[in-house]
């Protein structure tokens, strides 16, 4: 239940970076959990628990920048990079979406 809660504050976070700051688009995600190990017949995995587990993109016209959440919901920290194209990828293999506010301008 309590990542339940935490995802909940994470989309009330995304929504209010997406009001405030007009960004191009604002992504909530959930970060999936690492493999780390594979083997035998039927297929076994054995998979890490990352400490970061919900994440916001903030995409604007030349950067994006990532927040960093717990699975309590707590803002862990932030990081602004330059490439969206391949950061965007990496994101995007990684986790799974949860909301999307895009914002679509007028020009």
């Amino acid at each position: 239940m309590e990542s339940r809660k935490g995802a909940k504050k994470v989309v009330l976070f995304a929504k209010k970076q997406w009001k405030q700051t007009k960004p191009k688009t604002v992504e909530a995600r959930r970060v999936k959990d690492e493999k780390f190990l594979e083997f035998g017949f039927p297929q076994f995995v054995l998979t890490a628990k990352v400490p970061v587990k919900f994440i916001v993109c903030v995409e604007y016209s030349d950067t994006l920048r990532i927040y960093q959440f717990s699975h309590t919901g707590q803002l862990l920290g932030a990081k602004n990079f330059e490439e969206l194209f391949e950061i965007k990828n990496e994101v995007a293999k990684k986790s799974s979406l949860i909301a999307k506010f895009p914002r679509k301008r007028p020009f």
